[in-house]
């Protein structure tokens, strides 16, 4: 996707799956179980729903320090 290793439990997975894309569209963002964590997850890939010129890159909330 695009480097994002942020680590997401179930509900913040769910709240994430669809998101705004930087080409002023939405689309989906698919998540991964953590390697032996059934319980956590992180994004894999992303899907823009819409037909747009542009970069299709979800635009994500800033990252949690």
């Amino acid at each position: 996707m695009i480097g994002d290793a942020e680590v997401l439990d179930r509900v913040q997975r769910d709240a994430d799956r669809v998101v705004l894309c930087r080409c002023g569209g939405a689309g989906r963002v698919v998540h991964v179980p953590v390697e032996g964590d059934t319980e956590h997850y992180v994004r894999s890939t992303f899907t823009c729903t819409w037909d747009r010129p542009g970069p299709h890159e979800p635009l994500l909330p800033p990252r949690r320090r």
